[in-house]
């Protein structure tokens, strides 16, 4: 059998969801194809662990900063769809080994006044950092207006205003777009306990010792003018809001259908089939997987070998070094022990996302991500989930949220010998720092190829491409292949592998439902 439409979208995560809704409202017949039995790609939670049954855990992001700042907010009304989240400030909160902690909060200059407790010059130089990073959000932001890969006289006028708003801090914005992180911490702050926090936070837009990643500082700029909204329910809720955004619009959805070929014939896009040699037929394929599975999919022969060779050269986790995410489900709810007992000023840092690890130990665990050893100190992220949204355990129980983002991809030992290890080393850090740990009910372990093997994601990477300046704006996903061309006629890249990249920010599900209507007119 045939069905026919106008899109079709490979992918039933946020940005498919996101760009077929656009679609849809523009009149065109759109059809989201999703290989899994639920749609929400890596936005999602579920019920997961056999031995706690009741208790809810995300899989896959587990915040949502990026799309408070994006109109898709409002050009989708997503909040008459159900949109339900809380804020917590502090966002952030640094827990140094010896009891004391910085926390990041909305206001920089209670952020700066925390920094102080380590280092009054640290703290001077944070305000200094935060204006270099508003100036960076600025360019960021003009050029965000339109289609990176198209420039117009209106554009060139907008960069220039924000130059010459911003002249004197020419030299050091250059810096932070070409700089590696690190470089960047250790140059502007002298305490340890301050480089920890900078790195904790921009280590998950990857190895921070690269050049271009100091550009990852532009969150910085997004927690202090925009804050974190968490997600109650779980990241379920986010998917279900989009999932009824999608509907309201007139979009269909197809669920356990994998994509066994886009199809390219006489030189387009002519649709997709599907395992078991169901035949989708449509003129326009959006791919909101990573480039080097849309690569895999396309029919031999149905792309340029110029193009097929970049989409296949898109680095993915190059380095070695990748997120792993455990979901920790306890009979006792999770509560700091000697960190909040120290602070005097009425601050709870229960409800912030607690950042273990000192700044040699994120450097040091870097070196031995790269060699495909475990870090001998774990270093990761703490989010006690259940201290803002007690509905995703039973009452007084516990979920907690452990994202390692400075991790081997592949280990030396096979992770089938090192992976109980592994969690177990992490999960006694984590008690060191966290009451609740003695009740645990189950873990959810997930690696970058267990992530693989579950989203066929390339090396389990969740930004698609690895991060940085030069794979940013018209040169993501490759040098000569982020402008607003198909890569053949009909056939779209629509996910985390374009601008702007990863993040649930849904702008690259926007980005490409312009170009494809641009394409269709």
């Amino acid at each position: 059998m045939t069905e026919q439409y106008d899109v079709v979208i490979v992918g039933g995560g946020h940005n498919g969801l996101i760009a077929g809704t656009y679609l849809s409202k523009a009149g065109k017949r759109v059809l989201v194809v999703e290989r899994a039995a639920m749609a929400g790609g890596l936005s999602q939670s579920d019920h997961v662990i056999p031995q706690a049954p009741d208790h809810m855990i995300n899989t896959g992001t587990a915040e949502l900063i990026h799309i408070r700042a994006s109109p898709v907010m409002q050009e989708l009304d997503l909040r008459s769809h159900g949109w339900k989240t809380v804020e917590t400030d502090p966002m952030y909160a640094y827990l140094d080994p010896e009891g004391g902690s910085i926390a990041v909060f909305r206001d920089p200059r209670r952020t700066a006044e925390d920094i102080a407790r380590f280092s009054k010059v640290d703290a001077k130089a944070y305000l200094e950092f935060v204006e270099l990073i508003d100036g960076l959000m600025q360019f960021a932001g003009a050029m965000g207006k339109g289609d990176p890969g198209v420039r117009t006289a209106r554009n060139y006028l907008d960069l220039a205003k924000v130059a010459i708003r911003n002249r004197a801090l020419k030299d050091r914005l250059q810096l932070i777009s070409t700089a590696p992180a690190d470089q960047l911490a250790a140059e502007w702050f002298e305490h340890p306990a301050t480089q920890a926090l900078l790195l904790g936070i921009v280590a998950g837009a990857g190895p921070f010792d690269t050049d271009g990643n100091g550009i990852a500082y532009a969150l910085f700029g997004l927690l202090h003018r925009v804050g974190v909204s968490k997600a109650v329910g779980g990241m379920r809720m986010f998917a279900d809001v989009l999932l009824s955004a999608y509907a309201a619009s007139g979009g269909q959805l197809m669920l356990n259908a994998e994509v066994e070929e886009i199809v390219i014939g006489d030189g387009a896009a002519r649709g997709v089939r599907l395992k078991g040699d169901r035949m989708i037929e449509a003129g326009v394929v959006i791919a909101t997987c990573d480039p080097i599975t849309a690569a895999r999919l396309a029919t031999p022969g149905g792309l340029g070998r110029v193009t097929r060779t970049r989409l296949e050269y898109a680095p993915a986790h190059r380095a070695n070094v990748g997120p792993s995410l455990i979901n920790v489900a306890s009979s006792k709810p999770f509560r700091l022990k000697r960190h909040q007992d120290l602070r005097t000023d009425g601050v709870d840092l229960n409800q912030a996302v607690g950042l273990i690890g000192s700044a040699e130990e994120l450097r040091q665990a870097l070196v031995q991500a790269r060699r495909g050893q475990v870090p001998s100190a774990p270093v990761f992220s703490l989010s006690p989930m259940t201290n803002w949204d007690p509905t995703m355990a039973p009452q007084d129980q516990g979920v907690a949220y452990i994202y390692l983002p400075v991790f081997p991809v592949e280990v030396n030992d096979g992770w089938p010998r090192a992976k109980a290890p592994a969690a177990d080393a992490i999960i006694a850090r984590a008690a060191d720092y966290y009451d609740g740990f003695d009740g645990e009910l189950g873990r959810w372990f997930e690696t970058c190829p267990d992530r693989e093997a579950r989203t066929s994601l390339t090396k389990g990477c969740v930004t698609h491409v690895d991060f940085g300046a030069q794979r940013t704006g018209a040169k993501r996903p490759a040098f000569g292949l982020g402008g607003p061309e198909p890569l053949a006629p009909g056939f779209f890249l629509g996910g985390a592998g374009i601008h702007p990249g990863g993040g649930v920010s849904g702008g690259p599900g926007r980005l490409v439902s312009k170009r494809v209507l641009d394409y269709l007119a």
